[in-house]
């Protein structure tokens, strides 16, 4: 049994705890890990005020383990962001190998089933390292298992995960609206805002993918941000849900969508408001071969096309190693997978969403790698080709990419130059697996424009097989117009996602 004196200490104490002032209670709580600070918001009423102040502002934080035991490894990224007060409101984890579902479920202990989820299987991570906070880059095949977790904490806005499954024989362009309307019927549930501030893609490495995500560039308004990873392997978890949810039979994942919006119940305790950035970092430049598709086949299985063309201004059809030695006369070359060659299809076609009578026309800029070539067809990656669509070659080019990277950097600069108190609260990265350290001959390349403007900041990033980011763009066209076409999915690019708090 407890003696008197110690009882009156233990009183002293209490009372002394209970007269501390505001600042010193704001110190002390703002030090606490995420966990120790949520039961001390649950103290008493001004425990809880002064809790809630902290909370007020947004964070968006990441980290990265090379650790190559992914149960630890995932424990490491984990307490190294809960380390910190945070509420989390959107956790995203990308691996380079191993078991998603372990992730999932250890992520889902350890922050509630109440917070929508994503982890995919991606090509490479970069951000900044658990065990000393230096900037670094992994690769699939660099360490037998790699780690990047982002945990977001967005006052303001209303986070969830919207998912999209094919069954088979259904079509892309009945998934593609239901997507939609997915979107359009949560926003209008949480939010004032027609449509959504920000959208995360991750997709399936499947044909699918590409139609849905230009139905996105066409159906949403211009401010609403859309960004990710077109091929990859994902798990998600929507809120609510105390795990992932099981597809119906027959039933394949395609994309899930991360979607912020902006609630209608909880606006920010502080007047200011969340703001979604991008800035893209090309790293191709265009070969003077233009080119009109004469025949287009294309087998969904890879998925992949084969296809014969005519140069502009010739009547002659050309077959798959005429195209070929087109670009490697041009250039002086051969073509290799350290160099491979794209082509830059534009693609008019028509869109409408459910019931809209009139669809319009939309022309986006479509990536595909050349894979093969034979005295038939050329082979490029992917589908959704059609005969009388024009294309011109496109090749990887480091000056092209130090100039635009430069660009961001600048970009950056700018937005932490505004007159108006604007603060970085975080920030991600989509590159493409073609670019990193190998590709720009120095560490860190990709993560530069971070580190030059917000060193602090603990930024995240991941490399692709196929980038997302909207952007427009102009070039001359058939007729030597300058038309202006869309262009949402890239390649040998990186696409910059930045979140900052601006104040009223």
């Amino acid at each position: 049994m407890p003696n008197e004196e110690s009882k009156k200490k233990d009183m002293a104490d209490m009372v002394f705890i209970a007269s501390m002032n505001e600042d010193l209670l704001h110190k002390i709580l703002s030090r606490l890990p995420a966990k120790s600070f949520a039961f001390a918001s649950c103290v008493n009423r001004s425990w809880n005020i002064v809790c809630n102040r902290i909370l007020s502002r947004p964070k968006m934080t990441s980290a990265f383990s090379r650790n190559p035991d992914q149960l630890r490894g995932g424990e490491e990224v984990l307490d190294k962001i809960l380390s910190e007060p945070i509420r989390p409101e959107f956790v995203i984890a990308n691996i380079t190998c191993g078991n998603m579902d372990g992730i999932l479920r250890l992520i889902t202990k350890r922050v509630g089933s109440r917070v929508p989820i994503i982890v995919s299987l991606v090509a490479g991570i970069l951000g900044k390292e658990v065990c000393n906070d230096k900037a670094g880059e992994v690769k699939q095949g660099d360490t037998s298992f790699a780690i990047l977790l982002t945990i977001g904490y967005l006052p303001g806005m209303k986070v969830d995960v919207i998912p999209v499954t094919q069954a088979i024989g259904e079509s892309e362009a009945t998934i593609g609206d239901k997507f939609v309307m997915d979107i359009r019927n949560f926003v209008s549930v949480v939010s004032d805002h027609a449509a959504p501030a920000c959208l995360i893609l991750f997709g399936e490495d499947t044909h699918a993918t590409e139609p849905i995500i230009r139905k996105l560039d066409y159906v949403m308004p211009a401010e609403t941000i859309i960004v990710g990873d077109q091929k990859g392997e994902f798990l998600h978890k929507r809120a609510k849900e105390s795990r992932n949810v099981e597809l119906y039979k027959d039933n394949s994942k395609v994309l899930a969508g991360l979607i912020f919006a902006r609630d209608r119940h909880k606006p920010i305790p502080e007047a200011g408001r969340i703001q979604f950035h991008t800035a893209i970092s090309r790293g191709m430049s265009s070969i003077d071969l233009r080119y009109k598709v004469a025949n287009a086949i294309s087998l969904p299985i890879w998925p992949c096309t084969l296809l014969t063309a005519k140069r502009r201004g010739e009547a002659e059809v050309r077959n798959g190693e005429q195209i070929l030695d087109d670009i490697e006369n041009l250039l002086g070359n051969n073509i290799s997978e350290l160099d491979p060659y794209i082509i830059g299809v534009v693609k008019r076609r028509k869109y409408s969403v459910g019931l809209e009578k009139k669809p319009k026309i939309m022309a986006s800029l479509v990536f595909h790698q050349i894979t093969g070539a034979d005295e038939q067809y050329l082979s490029v990656s992917g589908a959704g080709i059609k005969t009388g669509d024009y294309f011109q070659v496109y090749s990887p080019d480091l000056k092209v990419a130090e100039a635009s990277l430069n660009a961001v950097s600048s970009q950056l600069k700018t937005l932490k130059s505004k007159p108006n108190k604007q603060e970085l609260v975080g920030g991600f990265v989509f590159a493409s697996r073609e670019r990193g350290d190998s590709f720009f001959g120095r560490p860190n390349a990709e993560s530069s424009p971070f580190l030059e403007n917000f060193p602090e900041l603990p930024f995240g990033g991941i490399f692709c097989d196929g980038e997302i980011g909207r952007s427009l763009f102009v070039e001359e066209g058939e007729e030597k117009e300058e038309t202006s076409n869309r262009r949402c999915l890239h390649l040998v690019s990186s696409v910059y996602l930045m979140v900052s708090f601006t104040f009223s």
